[in-house]
């Protein structure tokens, strides 16, 4: 199966429009099948990796972001299996601690950036505070931002800033070297629905239920509103989004990591030369193997 992913990417956001995009595939695809695409991508991902270590000049960052229950973990697994562990990052980001409020909102992602030649992987991410920081603005007040000292405070100025701030941050990245790609898994509310009670019902995944999960559909709407707004003001050329359908799960992997297979593929090195120096080295330690 030959996965078209240019009509997932948002590359400009002045066109991007949340309600156009559907959160089922246009295509089926079995168990099976998306394990084969996973299987065949990964092997791919991995060679990738190697080579990106090998050389030391580049580093690569995926982005996830979804309302709860889209499938992230169970996504960023399947991505990430079978690539040698040493040269994967993944990083997941909770609410932020006292210590990350006493700086501003980039900092602590900042400390998870993957060094040349990881796969830096991001759980939820800086993106948190232009999503769930939007739709509950009560949250910046622990930040103590200059100007700041009640919800009535925030204005559009604020989150326009921010976009600006993650646009320049990401567009630093990728100028000294990182590549960065972001992923909105989108699912439907009647989905999410339908795996919270998945949830509940298997007592082996109740550790993942939180009860905030059921609490914040209250704010579909808001939060719908708070992702059309980051990706339209974030998408660029140099750190696309790419909105993948979530509402099934085995073609949503199969989705992402083509993706990350196509995207990584494009800037994929040589092995570097060893040199005249090292060859010389070789020479020498074969001599000495074969002398033994």
């Amino acid at each position: 199966m030959n996965i078209d992913i240019s009509k997932y990417e948002v590359t400009n956001g002045e066109y991007f429009d949340m309600g156009k995009r559907s959160t089922k595939p246009d295509f089926s695809i079995s168990k099976s099948e998306s394990k084969k695409i996973i299987k065949r991508n990964v092997k791919e991902i991995a060679d990738f990796q190697e080579r990106m270590f090998a050389n030391q000049k580049r580093a690569a960052l995926v982005v996830f972001q979804a309302m709860d229950a889209a499938g992230k973990d169970g996504t960023i697994e399947r991505l990430v299996t079978g690539v040698n562990p040493q040269g994967v990052q993944v990083s997941a980001f909770k609410a932020p601690t006292p210590l990350e409020l006493r700086h501003d909102f980039l900092w602590r992602i900042q400390l998870k950036l993957p060094p040349r030649g990881i796969i830096g992987v991001f759980n939820r991410s800086h993106y948190e505070e232009v999503l769930v920081v939007r739709v509950h603005p009560s949250y910046l007040l622990p930040q103590d931002i200059p100007g700041i000292k009640s919800t009535e405070d925030v204005t559009d100025a604020l989150w326009e800033r921010r976009f600006r701030m993650i646009r320049n941050f990401e567009q630093n990245l990728v100028d000294t070297g990182t590549m960065v790609l972001k992923i909105f898994l989108q699912i439907s509310k009647e989905e999410q629905k339908r795996r919270l009670l998945d949830r509940i019902a298997e007592p082996d995944k109740h550790w993942k239920f939180n009860l905030s999960d059921v609490t914040e559909r209250l704010h579909w709407n808001d939060y719908m509103v708070a992702f059309e707004e980051a990706i339209k003001n974030t998408a660029t050329e140099g750190a696309p989004w790419y909105v993948v359908p979530g509402d099934d799960k085995y073609a949503a992997r199969a989705i992402v990591t083509t993706i990350v297979e196509k995207l990584f593929s494009k800037h994929k090195e040589a092995w570097p030369d060893a040199g005249a120096n090292k060859r010389d080295e070789i020479d020498a330690g074969e001599e000495i193997l074969e002398n033994e």
